[in-house]
This record gives C-alpha cells, structure tokens and sequence, in this order.
C-alpha cells in the first residue's frame, strides 16, 4: 500500500489527536474550573456576562464568548462541553506538523504532531472545558503564520500576523510572551533590517490593540491570589507536571529520546541540518522563554505561575521531541517504534488517571448531579451545606456545573445570584437562615462534605448523621424541624442526603 500523500499528514494527525482527545470525555466529573465556565457561558445571557467580565475573569472573556455561541448548538454535558477543547488538541496537532513540514522532513513532522496529540498535558487540556486547548491552537499557528511572513516579508501577511496576535492575546493574556520568543529567534538568525522593523511594528500595533483589555485582566489579578510563591515544588511542577501531568514513564521515555539525541550530536559524526537547527532554536524559544519570564515574574512580583497556564508551549515541546526522534531515526522502521512507545508510555495515565471518574482533583459535581437528576421529584427542597473542608470550595459551584439537574427542586439555600452579583458563582445562605422555608417542605436534599466512615450507600426510616454532617448547623436545623434522614449517597468529597418529615 502507498503511503498517503504528504498534503494530507496534517489531516490524519489532527483527526487522530483529536480522537484521542475526544475519547472517553464525557466520563470524568465537572469540577470547580468547568462550572465557572457553564456559570459564564450557558447560565448567563450575553449582556450579563459582558457586565460579569467587568468585575471578573476578564481574562477568558473570548473563550466564554465562544462556548456561549457553542451552547447555543450543543448542551452543556460533559462530553459536548469538553468537545471543543479536544477539536482543539487536533487543530494544534495538525499546526505541529505544519510547522516542523517548513523546516524538517516529514519524520520529524509527523512524529512531532504525533507526541503533541499524546503529551499527557495535551490530553488533560482535550477534556477540560476551559480555554487551555485552544491556547495550544493558537500558539502553534502564530508562529506557523511568523515563519510565513519572515520568509516572504510581505505587509500582508505580517498584518495577519499583527490580527492572529491580538487575538490570542485576547484568548490568553500569557499569549504575548511567544513575541519574546518570536524576536528571540529573529535576533539569532538576523533576518534583515526590514524584516526586523516590520515585526516591531506588526508587534507594537497588536499589543496597542489590546491594551485595553490587558489593563482590565491585570486589574483583575486579586482572582489568583491563591496561587502559591516559587518554591521547592515548582522544580517538580516546570519539569514533571508542566507538560507530563503525572505520567513518570512518558516522562522518563521523553527524557530518554532528548538525552540520546543529544549524546549523538556531541560524541558521534550525526550532525543537524540547518533548517532543523532552526526548527529546534524556535522550539526552544517558545518552550523555554514563556516559563522562565513567568517564573520570574512570580518570584520577583506577584506568584502568577500555575503548570497548567503553560498549556500553550506544549506544542514546543512535541517539536523538540521530534526534532531528536528524526536523529534517532537512521533507518525507517525506528521512528514509529518511538513514537509508539511514547503512546503505550503515555497510555496509563490517560487511561487510569485522566479519564477516571474523580480525575478532575477528585471532584464529584457530575456524579451527585445524576443522582438528583434521578431521584429527586419536581417540587422537593434542597440544602446546600457550604461547610467543607476541601479546596476548592465552597459547595455552592458543584451546582453551577449542572444547573438543569437542580431547576426542578426549591433551592432554600440560595443567597445571592451570581449575576446579580456580576460574579461567577452564587452565594449560599447560613443554614439557620433556610429554617422558616424548610418547615414547609417535605421532603430535602441535603449536599454536604462525604463521611469517609460511612458506607457508600445506606437505607434505614432514621439514619445517624455520622461525626462530619452530625456537628453541623444544616443538621441541628433538620433535626428541630423533625426531619429524618432517610437515604444516604456517599460520593467521593459530596455526601447527598434524602430527609423526610
């Protein structure tokens, strides 16, 4: 059988990656990311989430603005919210070989869009409904739309360039960083005079642009307050969890790939072209530039450095890995090889961790939605207790992420709504407060902290609280008003309870 055309290898690795992607998606729960999200673009209509951008997350307003389109077509399921975040991971796929094609051969291409579909930070980003996918996307095709137009330096295409720029700044404000590395790449190979003057311009234009909106974002820096300083872990988190999401042997196997490559361009005669040396000089700078500024940034100024903020220099890195696959590859048959153990590397994590159903830090919010969607009848009220130990909290989100499983209850714990507030999220009332409503109902589901002492599932007319929900204020308040907890569900940090009176 011929092999397909080489026009067509971005094609089949984009749908491939994005299958890979897309596989599974909807099995993992929603957590507290993804109901801001649903919060933003599902629950709110378009003036009140321009009025909420305003106050709060200004930083994602483009990518709230496009899920609000995508829901307008597609409900907000796990699958359907996650769908556009994997088409994303094909999208950056398909840039990956791209780009290394207008440098490389077609081994190092292939496989460099290959390991950006399998690189377990490219997976966890294909199922998370937040903008970090999307951020790949437009990372990898900014720099295929810089090598364009530093090759044929023409006005026209450096001006697309100033327009994709603005935009994926507008997507991610960490976005402006790849001019760094962009200039850094223009400087080592010195294009011309002219060539450098239109960059500085194109690049002066587009961040005049979004000024703006990079001073609304960072005005709103108070968001990430909870971000930790550099420190001791941060090592592990640049070199493990930045672009491998706890997966040691795809870790390790990538470490093994890079270091032997490079122990052949030292000791032995394997040398690289030029045109890899410069593929591998633009990859370097896109994947080191952006992190050390960062890092910086956050041990000199404000800590603003989270591995999963660096989501867009992942497709860098799959080109750096390809880059020393092709040297490895001295006969046909080798790259495949390493490209397939990569994949069989990469597969535990994607399978038994990524894709489990608490993988998004343990969060249950889709499990205990079922369970109400299921259970509950129209008309019965509901009691959110906000006491929990867990980060992040508060309770209140986990209804944000499904907020069509809760219309149907009479919400007694409601306080303020999240967008009379112009804040992503609503805010929960004391459990004291809900007294005088709960004495009307007859039947309450209570969603508080899982009892780790109790069984997963229990049936009895009187039920003990157990030691966590038993010293609670939502309890005492049942109990006076002589409901009885009749059924128990324990998921796994959310236990529902189904009283009656």
């Amino acid at each position: 059988m011929r092999p397909p055309p080489a026009v067509l290898d971005p094609l089949i690795v984009g749908v491939l990656s994005a299958a890979v992607s897309l596989a599974g998606a909807g099995r993992p729960s929603f957590w507290y990311d993804e109901a801001a999200t649903i919060s933003a673009s599902y629950s709110r209509s378009l003036p009140q989430l321009w009025q909420m951008l305003g106050h709060v997350d200004a930083v994602h307003g483009l990518y709230y603005l496009l899920m609000h389109g995508w829901f307008q077509i597609f409900p907000p399921t796990e699958f359907w919210s996650r769908a556009p975040s994997g088409l994303a991971v094909g999208a950056a796929a398909a840039g990956v070989v791209v780009l290394g094609s207008r440098f490389s051969s077609r081994t190092v291409a292939v496989s460099s869009g290959v390991v950006c579909g399998i690189l377990p930070r490219a997976t966890w980003a294909g199922i998370e409904a937040r903008p970090y996918a999307m951020t790949m996307v437009a990372a990898v095709w900014l720099t295929v739309l810089f090598v364009h137009a530093i090759r044929r330096d023409s006005v026209r295409i450096w001006l697309a360039y100033g327009v994709v720029l603005a935009t994926a700044i507008l997507l991610d404000i960490y976005l402006a960083l790849m001019l760094v590395a962009h200039f850094v790449f223009i400087c080592v190979y010195r294009q011309s005079r002219i060539t450098l003057v239109r960059f500085a311009i194109t690049a002066a234009l587009g961040c005049a642009a979004v000024a703006p909106f990079v001073r609304e974002a960072t005005g709103q820096v108070h968001q990430i307050i909870w971000i930790a300083p550099v420190g001791r872990r941060t090592i592990e988190d640049v070199a493990v969890q930045q672009y491998f999401e706890r997966s040691p042997p795809f870790t390790m196997v990538s470490a093994a790939v890079v270091v032997t490559a490079i122990v052949l361009w030292l000791c032995t005669s394997v040398q690289l072209a030029r045109a890899d040396r410069q593929l591998l000089t633009l990859a370097t700078a896109c994947l080191v530039i952006p992190t050390a500024v960062i890092l910086v940034w956050s041990a000199l100024v404000h800590p603003i450095y989270t591995p999963r903020y660096l989501c867009f220099t992942a497709p860098a890195l799959a080109l750096v890995i390809g880059v020393c696959i092709g040297t490895l590859a001295v006969k046909p048959w080798i790259a495949p090889a390493v490209v397939s153990i990569l994949a069989i590397a990469a597969a535990p994590n994607y399978l038994l961790v990524q894709h489990s159903p608490y993988a998004k830090y343990g969060m249950d919010y889709s499990q205990v939605a079922d369970l109400i969607t299921t259970k509950a009848a129209p008309g019965d009220c509901l009691l959110v207790n906000d006491t929990v130990t867990f980060m992040p909290a508060p309770m209140r989100p986990l209804m944000a992420a499904r907020p069509d499983a809760y219309r149907k209850l009479i919400d007694l714990s409601l306080w303020q709504r999240a967008t009379d507030l112009n804040d992503v999220f609503d805010t929960n009332l004391i459990p004291e407060a809900s007294a005088g409503p709960l004495s009307d109902c007859h039947v309450v589901w209570i969603i508080t902290q899982a009892d780790p002492a109790q069984p997963v599932h229990e049936t009895d007319p009187a039920l003990p609280p157990g030691p966590l929900f038993g010293g609670t204020p939502a309890f005492a308040v049942t109990r006076d008003l002589g409901f009885r907890l009749t059924e128990r569900w324990q998921f796994n940090l959310v236990q529902v309870i189904e009283a009656t009176k």
